[in-house]
């Protein structure tokens, strides 16, 4: 006794005192190193049975002292809570209660177990991603195990650093509601629109969103990796179009729109609904260039077979990757297509080098899939494109393009 009474003299702490690690077969704490005061000594004896082996205590017997460590483990000094934590994480049968506090205690001490422990249920990781702080966030988006209800309890809180942190994870399959977050938030934030890009989750409807505002390289990766043919469903539907379009009653509003997004042909309109020439669509689309005022942005729209709204955003960006998706939707020949930018190179000074890759960016779409991209765009009423826009925060304009980012 009398040893042991000089030990608490000796004291100091297993944290910063050259003490010996918890013995490697017991995990008791040596004897000899206890603490200076009752509660540190309280807490390390109590420690010492919670990590005790499965078959030195029972299951009951080892939530009864974690229950007695709840009471006291959070009214000591932040560096014996650490010296817990690194413990308890080397425990699978840790109980949860004991385990919780830690991970939603101080980031230092939550670190010993959000990266030091190799299983931590599922359901504590959500609950420490909901109610931690950011910096519990990004060490729970490093975890090995990271899970996709995991990740979306991460992204709850748009944190730049945790969601740089969960894209890199390509191991994570993302909901479709984190994705849709991610899209939004690339709008803002270039340094996400790469990692974004090379999601497996990534479909269409987010490639064609994020055109608008990501760089020229990037719209070309969009254009090469969400190609697409619509021949299957125009094939699908073909039956259809007669029966809708050529029928006295007045068409199902809703297979009308379907049935015009999927349309195989696209016939040029005047401004009363008659059918115009490509001469007069080429016109359009080099006054359009010269001078983009609302009639003739209106007219553009018409031909094309667009919303104003479209014909607008595709006039204004600034690089003209749009400009060439409706040329070649519209059919426009590739001299004359090349043409409309020769004369402008010569007026506003667009330069060679752009018109010669606008003119690859024609080259380089099929016909079906440029009027496809076009639908796209102009697909408001599709419950993610419009999802997504509400996240945005956008208005009828549509203000965000690249140079906003």
């Amino acid at each position: 006794m009398a040893d042991f009474d000089m030990a608490g003299e000796m004291g100091g702490g297993l944290l910063g005192s050259g003490e010996p690690e918890p013995d490697a077969e017991t995990m008791l704490t040596p004897i000899t190193r206890i603490g200076t005061t009752p509660r540190a000594q309280m807490v390390r004896k109590l420690a010492d049975i919670v990590v005790l082996p499965a078959g030195r205590i029972s299951s009951n017997e080892r939530s009864l002292v974690a229950d007695i460590l709840l009471q006291i483990v959070d009214k000591v000094e932040v560096d014996l809570r650490i010296e817990v934590a690194t413990r308890v994480a080397r425990v699978p049968e840790s109980p949860p209660a004991l385990t919780r506090m830690l991970v939603l205690d101080e980031a230092p001490v939550a670190e010993k177990i959000l990266r030091g422990a190799e299983m931590v249920p599922e359901a504590l990781l959500i609950e420490a991603a909901r109610e931690g702080e950011s910096a519990h966030r990004l060490m729970i988006a490093k975890r090995i195990d990271l899970s996709t209800a995991v990740a979306d309890a991460l992204m709850q809180f748009d944190e730049l650093d945790v969601f740089k942190a969960v894209l890199k994870r390509e191991d994570c399959l993302l909901s479709p509601n984190a994705i849709n977050k991610c899209v939004a938030l690339s709008a803002t934030h270039a340094e996400i629109q790469g990692p974004l890009l090379r999601r497996r989750e990534l479909e269409p409807a987010h490639g064609f969103m994020m055109f608008w505002w990501v760089e020229s390289e990037q719209r070309q990766r969009i254009l090469s990796r969400f190609a697409l043919d619509r021949q299957v469903i125009q094939d699908a539907l073909a039956d259809l179009y007669p029966k809708v379009f050529r029928s006295d009653h007045d068409p199902d509003p809703f297979v009308r729109d379907i049935l015009l997004l999927a349309e195989r042909r696209h016939r040029p309109r005047g401004a009363n609904g008659e059918q115009v020439s490509l001469d007069v669509v080429i016109k359009t689309l080099a006054a359009a260039r010269r001078y983009p005022s609302q009639e003739v942005i209106h007219a553009v729209g018409m031909v094309a077979g667009v919303s104003r709204d479209l014909a607008a955003r595709i006039l204004r960006d600034p690089t003209g990757e749009p400009f060439a998706v409706m040329c070649k939707g519209l059919s426009v020949p590739r001299d004359q297509f090349f043409a409309l930018f020769a004369v402008e190179s010569e007026e506003e000074g667009i330069g060679s080098d752009q018109a010669e890759y606008l003119l690859s960016v024609f080259d380089g779409l099929a016909r079906d899939f440029s009027r496809a991209i076009l639908r796209y765009w102009d697909w408001d009423s599709n419950p993610r494109i419009a999802y997504i826009s509400r996240l945005l925060g956008l208005d009828d304009d549509f203000p965000i393009d690249q140079h906003a980012v």
